[in-house]
């Protein structure tokens, strides 16, 4: 099974949130023009796309869906790269577990990065490629209409455009103008919100994390492929380590080896969240487009 990671918590901040990380606001929702946000966070995988073809270009477009207790936020971003350069890595994008990690099971823990590589990750500035103003619709109401930002990336969240909602289950239909990258039309059903999850996560009150025994982690199977368990450890404000644990949505299950969990210390806290996903294709000519859904929910931790 591939393994899969996530940066820190400040770069999940940004998936979850990706205009707020972005250049601009965007202000085109509910089929206006739109200014052009600074998206593009979370937008390009490893080259695992699920259509596989050797087109001129690589991107996805990423329908997410946050729940933080009583507060939910929509997000839809993406990005557009020609396929030599798909590894430019980013927050979000899948990746095998790297050679500074260890991996256990179907997990993958990354240590913190050495103070002299600390700004590593941003360095340059990835310019991405556009497919011109995209729409998503679902059924007759339209929830947004994005045009590229300053680097070509695309981004809007609910945060700033309330039309950018959607029922879990209903089908968004995604619709690209075309510009570098042709016109492109899909369908993508948005995955189920999480229920039956065990220990419960909540950002009023931690959960507990054991460092000295495997961390089990349930949840009522839905509809979505893959579920992804991130754990982030922090000491005061300095990261400590992150746990990355990829499973089939079906399993209902995901187990953090203690082998991994030792790795942290006690008095450590930080965060849990579980991600499921649901990846189809868009139709184009020049490209190999992902549609991606995901619902995230999770709260806080303490490691003991």
């Amino acid at each position: 099974m591939k393994l899969s990671i996530f940066a820190t918590v400040a770069s999940l901040s940004c998936v979850a949130v990706a205009v707020a990380c972005g250049s601009s606001s965007n202000k085109g929702s509910g089929g206006g023009g739109g200014d052009g946000g600074g998206g593009g966070d979370g937008a390009i995988h490893d080259g695992g796309s699920s259509s596989g073809g050797a087109l001129p270009y690589l991107g996805s477009m990423t329908a997410a869906r946050t729940v933080a207790g009583t507060t939910t936020v929509y997000t839809i971003s993406g990005g557009f790269l020609s396929t030599p350069d798909v590894s430019v890595p980013d927050a979000s994008a899948a990746a095998t577990c790297p050679t500074t990690g260890t991996v256990s099971g179907s997990c993958c823990f990354i240590p913190p990065l050495a103070a002299s590589d600390a700004g590593a990750s941003d360095a340059g500035t990835v310019s991405f490629d556009s497919a011109g103003a995209i729409t998503f619709t679902d059924g007759t109401t339209a929830i947004a209409s994005i045009s590229p930002g300053t680097n070509g990336g695309y981004g809007i969240s609910s945060a700033n455009n309330p039309s950018v909602k959607w029922l879990p289950g209903d089908t968004l239909a995604v619709s690209a103008a075309g510009s570098v990258v042709k016109p492109f039309t899909g369908n993508l059903v948005t995955v189920q919100d999480f229920a039956g999850v065990t220990p419960a996560l909540s950002y009023t009150t931690a959960t507990t994390v054991p460092i000295t025994a495997d961390l089990v982690v349930k949840w009522t199977a839905g509809t979505g492929t893959d579920v992804r368990l991130f754990l982030d450890a922090l000491k005061g404000t300095t990261q400590e380590g992150s746990i990355t644990c990829d499973e089939a949505d079906s399993a209902g299950t995901v187990t953090v080896p203690k082998a991994l969990l030792s790795k942290l210390a006690t008095g450590d806290a930080g965060i849990i969240t579980l991600t499921r996903s649901n990846l189809v294709s868009a139709t184009d000519s020049n490209a190999t487009v992902d549609l991606l859904s995901t619902t995230t929910t999770g709260g806080t931790a303490k490691f003991q």
